[in-house]
């Protein structure tokens, strides 16, 4: 994904990647560039310009754990940055992607290690990050016992077969058939 990274301008063969790709035409394409390229002229998006960026959206919480579990997501190459091919592919599934999509995007944040299935500690970190987001600290109550509670929720509603993992099949059936479980996760 890097091959964008120290373009100061987009290739027609980019365009037309990123458009056939996302939801965008080819001019809210060259938009987003602009705009990524002056908001990050090398290119690179590193994690703590991300969480810097991020946080002004959550000025009242501590959004950087949150942060780390998006950027993780975004930069799906691994290199430690995100460029503008990652940026708009993420943006693009985050905000206006099908409802699959969605759900798919969501399933990577909470597999914090990628190996395909959650476990009750993953789902506790990813649950807790939201939290910590959402609340000043000292803002709510015992907010460790509430993340506890919530993540504990969560999990034994999707472990349909209570084998003490949740696989993305039982993620996207809980969230697809119970509107209690989608109440739960977004707080």
């Amino acid at each position: 994904m890097g091959s964008l990274a120290s373009k100061s301008k987009l290739s027609p063969e980019d365009v037309s990647f990123l458009t056939e790709n996302t939801q965008y035409s080819s001019q809210e394409v060259l938009d987003w560039f602009s705009t990524f390229k002056r908001d990050c002229p090398s290119g690179k998006l590193g994690p703590d310009q991300f969480i810097k960026m991020y946080s002004k959206f959550f000025p009242s919480g501590n959004s950087e754990s949150f942060c780390e579990h998006v950027f993780r997501i975004f930069d799906t190459d691994k290199n430690g940055v995100i460029d503008f091919k990652e940026f708009l592919l993420a943006i693009d599934v985050s905000s206006g992607s099908t409802p699959q999509k969605k759900l798919e995007w969501a399933f990577k944040m909470y597999d914090v290690n990628g190996n395909g299935v959650i476990t009750r500690d993953e789902m506790k970190e990813v649950v807790g990050a939201m939290f910590k987001m959402q609340f000043k600290q000292g803002a709510v109550k015992d907010l460790q016992a509430k993340i506890a509670e919530k993540s504990a929720q969560i999990f034994s509603a999707m472990d349909s077969n209570k084998d003490g993992i949740i696989t993305q099949e039982e993620f996207m059936m809980a969230c697809t058939q119970d509107r209690q479980i989608m109440d739960l996760m977004s707080g």
